[in-house]
């Protein structure tokens, strides 16, 4: 996958675990904006709907520098429980 700085990466991580095929590259489930993306967290823990959040700085690979935030929110009363999202920023 290339990286452009600015953008994030979305995974879902109850798809990629019991639905991307081990032999698969796991995908991501949505890209964005980094604008967008913080935007979204914002009004996920304005909204009450944020169960947990952390953040991390890391380097892929390739020693390009990220962003990673690992968010769970709060299931609706019509779900199962939610394994959550990773967003990715590449800085």
């Amino acid at each position: 996958m290339t990286h452009i700085a600015g953008t994030v990466s979305v995974h879902d991580i109850d798809w990629d675990l019991n639905w991307t095929p081990p032999s698969e590259p796991r995908s991501p489930w949505h890209q964005m904006p980094a604008e967008d993306a913080d935007d979204q967290l914002a009004l996920s823990r304005e909204m009450g709907e944020t169960a947990s959040e952390q953040e991390y700085l890391a380097t892929d690979r390739r020693g390009q520098p990220l962003r990673i935030v690992l968010l769970k929110v709060v299931a609706e009363a019509h779900q199962d429980a939610d394994l959550g999202a990773v967003y990715e920023f590449t800085l």
